[in-house]
């Protein structure tokens, strides 16, 4: 049996911050995103940073997408990974000003 060394999450918080910067995936509000990770790796793992995506952050009287998505509100838990994974890549997308598909 071969081993394989464990590869970490990449960390950068300069990307997050370009993520936060964007209106949310979601529902589209501007000012008030955060980089939200998809589901995690196990064993309190987050996603890499470079799978981020803009969600928006909770409000005097309004729940956010943020909280909405990690509450399993925004999809189920067979749903959560193929939506973070198409939000990711429209971010990625997004950031390099290329059109989405």
């Amino acid at each position: 049996m071969t081993a394989y060394p464990k590869t970490r999450p990449v960390r950068d918080e300069a990307y997050r911050r370009l993520v936060a910067a964007l209106p949310c995936v979601s529902c589209g509000a501007h000012g008030r995103s955060q980089a939200a990770h998809g589901p995690s790796l196990g064993r309190g793992i987050k996603a890499s940073d470079m799978e981020c995506f803009p969600l928006c952050a909770d409000g005097p009287g309004r729940v956010g997408c943020h909280s909405r998505f990690d509450q399993y509100r925004l999809g189920d838990r067979s749903e959560r990974p193929s939506l973070a994974q198409r939000w990711a890549e429209q971010t990625r997308l997004q950031l390099k000003g290329e059109p989405e598909p």
